[in-house]
């Protein structure tokens, strides 16, 4: 994981300068301190994913790209079998895998995740509107401070500006797929 970070960290370091951004004028943008944001850039702590995500809009580059350094090639189709998207590891219990991670200019990210049981979510926001879809196992979403239980089929649409959270229940793996869409 901590090559992970430090990949991640040269290039939020590398697009911040290459674009002409003091790390001050950054962490402005991103609306946080600048050494929390220095702190993620000198990889001594990792960047949320609703930062990622900001990090990419203000400088109109692609999150996965941010993530995996792999920029998308497919204008008009991207498929992928088998749920065999592109791996993305980016909290502990949690894994995605993008399924249009091929995809130019997405103007939503759909990704299967598959969440281990744990004991407390971390809570997270970012802009746009959140979908989930339960696949397997039982999962519990928190949004803003309500909790609202899952089974295979179920699904929640949801305002991602709220703090919000999924958990594994019953000691159990579940697996669903989100799609977000950031406005």
């Amino acid at each position: 994981m901590a090559n992970d970070i430090q990949s991640i960290a040269k290039r939020l370091y590398e697009l911040r300068t290459f674009s002409d951004y003091s790390a001050k004028e950054m962490a402005d943008l991103l609306k946080i301190d600048e050494k929390v944001y220095l702190s993620y850039e000198n990889a001594e702590d990792e960047i949320p994913i609703n930062l990622i995500y900001k990090f990419a809009a203000i400088l109109d580059t692609e999150p996965l790209y941010i993530l995996n350094g792999q920029m998308p090639e497919k204008d008009d189709v991207c498929v992928v079998y088998g749920g065999n998207g592109v791996s993305v590891k980016r909290y502990e219990g949690y894994s995605f895998s993008s399924l249009a991670a091929d995809f130019k200019h997405k103007t939503m990210n759909p990704m299967l995740v598959t969440i281990s049981p744990q004991d407390s979510p971390e809570l997270v926001v970012h802009t746009g509107q959140e979908f989930n879809y339960c696949l397997e196992g039982e999962l519990r979403v928190i949004v803003d401070n309500k909790d609202y239980f899952l089974r295979a089929g179920d699904s929640i649409y949801f305002d991602p500006s709220l703090p919000h959270a999924q958990l594994a229940m019953n000691n159990a793996p579940a697996k669903f797929i989100t799609i977000i869409n950031e406005l």
